[in-house]
């Protein structure tokens, strides 16, 4: 077989190094022993728990920081103003003012706000709806798939009621698939930075002795892992 110049080059280099190697014979004796050291050194990390991998958020661990359902039951729990997280309405009011500021609802009606998840409709379901005097909030949420085939148009017009606001939740915020500019127009677009955002602000102004606030925080360190990029 006929040597390239390429791998001409490659092997004189490696003779040089291989030279290098047994001209310092002492510093390869030494190598067995530093090695014994660091191995014995990662032990000791290890056993103390400061040598880590892996995931390090709830989510995460259980493999579960794409799974829609999941995410559709979190944040309908965090836009529960009676929730033990004790945001009261701050993520739901931090939500609609962004995304529907011409539709302001006063503070006393969203405290009566009730989410559901895996509403059923005749044909599909709804992720996430939430509703109070006023408000029928419908949040479609997708993390990895999009929408079916006409999907958003049929919930559209699956639901009949003049309060009805819908909400498309991916990790683009990209706009509703269709052709059809009126449900395009309804559903408006939501990144989960944004979501991540609006959370971490709700925090940021909510009693810090909430029982749930540490399930809170959980959740919102795998939407900076997940989405914060």
């Amino acid at each position: 077989m006929a040597w390239t110049s390429d791998a001409r080059s490659k092997l004189m280099e490696m003779t040089v190094e291989w030279e290098r190697v047994r001209e310092n014979g002492s510093d390869v004796i030494g190598w067995e022993s530093a090695l014994a050291t660091m191995a014995s050194e990662e032990r000791a990390l290890r056993a103390s728990g400061e040598w880590t991998h892996g995931r390090d958020d709830l989510l995460g661990v259980l493999r579960l920081h794409r799974d829609e359902v999941r995410h559709s039951r979190a944040i309908a729990w965090l836009l529960d103003p009676g929730a033990h997280h004790g945001l009261g309405t701050r993520l739901l009011a931090g939500l609609l003012d962004a995304l529907f500021p011409d539709q302001a609802l006063d503070a006393a009606v969203l405290a009566l706000a009730r989410p559901r998840c895996e509403v059923p409709l005749l044909d599909g379901r709804l992720d996430i709806v939430v509703d109070a005097p006023g408000l029928h909030l419908v949040i479609e949420n997708k993390v990895d798939t999009p929408e079916g085939p006409g999907q958003c148009e049929s919930y559209y017009r699956s639901i009949h009621r003049p309060d009805a606001r819908f909400v498309l939740l991916t990790p683009d915020g990209r706009e509703a698939r269709t052709d059809d500019a009126e449900v395009r127009s309804a559903f408006r677009p939501l990144r989960y930075a944004t979501l991540l955002r609006l959370l971490e602000e709700a925090l940021c102004s909510s009693p810090p002795n909430a029982r749930g606030r540490g399930a809170a925080y959980e959740y919102l360190r795998t939407l900076k892992r997940e989405f914060g990029r």
